[in-house]
């Protein structure tokens, strides 16, 4: 049952919520950001992330993939004890430098590691999203809350040495609270942006249920998404190749996405659980642009589904 009101404005998220929050003390209570950052001209897909537990112990993971890179770069490090009082405006883990603005609006972005380097300023496109505007809130097993947000990224990337000026679209979330990776059973995870257009949603299976949390942005309007329907295909290890999917708005807008993969990468945050990436080329209704997925697996599902075809 859809609890959505059609035309409800989607409230203003307190720009406190730029940086680091108080954790409680559960034990899997954790904080994370990611940036995914897909650049189909050069053929790498790339995504940074760090997290943080209750405890103050930080990680990161830095990661490159895709025919632009030989092999896939994946640098990664945790366990590193950070300040308590340290925020997001000088955020600074293994390889990876984070300085949000703390307001919500502006980040650069910065990896130093041996194959993979980063330096690009992230602008914001819209306000940030955060699931606890939606009726039912966040997923508790997930978060007390989550933002998702897209925007535009340019500077440099450096891969083996060798180094592209870009600029492109990306999409960046932040979640706070509890993480328990082998409650949900499957999700499909999608930011898509064409021109100022931005389209994401997160549909889950878990505890039995179909939860959907998601926004578009378009028009200078922000809309929660309220459908999405979606096809897919991937190869024999289950990595996407294409998806189409049919979304509608509170506002009643319907916009179609149709993506075709260029780069993926199973990326697993605990042996539980695989995640697989993909950067994507994509249109929006027709107009030119590129996007993301991450498609959740159980991994010994997972592994069950490739033996099976094989």
């Amino acid at each position: 049952m859809n609890k959505l009101t059609p035309n409800r404005p989607v409230p203003v998220l307190d720009v406190v919520h730029d940086g680091r929050h108080v954790l409680q003390d559960l034990p899997l209570a954790r904080e994370s950001i990611p940036y995914v950052i897909a650049l189909p001209e050069q053929g790498i897909g790339a995504f940074v992330y760090t997290w943080v537990t209750k405890d103050s112990l930080a990680g990161s993971a830095c990661v490159a993939f895709g025919p632009g890179v030989a092999t896939p770069i994946a640098e990664k490090t945790d366990g590193i004890e950070v300040p308590r009082k340290q925020s997001f405006d000088n955020w600074n883990v293994g390889k990876l430098t984070l300085q949000h603005d703390l307001k919500l609006e502006r980040a650069r972005v910065k990896v130093d590691g041996e194959r993979f380097g980063l330096d690009a300023q992230f602008e914001a496109l819209h306000p940030a999203y955060a699931y606890a505007f939606h009726p039912d809130g966040c997923p508790t097993w997930a978060a007390t809350n989550r933002t998702e947000q897209a925007g535009r990224l340019h500077g440099k990337i450096r891969i083996d040495g060798k180094e592209h000026n870009f600029e492109t679209a990306c999409a960046r979330d932040h979640s706070w609270g509890t993480r328990n990776w082998d409650v949900p059973q499957n999700w499909k995870w999608l930011h898509a942006q064409a021109g100022d257009t931005c389209v994401h949603f997160w549909h889950i299976n878990a505890r039995g249920r179909n939860e959907l949390r998601g926004y578009v942005s378009r028009d200078g309007r922000m809309a929660e998404v309220a459908r999405a329907d979606y096809e897919f295909e991937t190869d024999d290890q289950y990595r996407q190749t294409r998806i189409v999917a049919e979304v509608e708005d509170t506002a009643g807008r319907k916009l179609r996405v149709e993506g075709q993969y260029f780069a993926t990468f199973p990326f697993l945050p605990v042996p539980s659980c695989t995640l697989n990436e993909g950067a994507m080329t994509c249109t929006i209704d027709g107009q030119k642009g590129v996007g993301w997925t991450e498609f959740m697996w159980p991994t010994e599902y997972l592994d069950f589904l490739r033996n099976e075809k094989a």
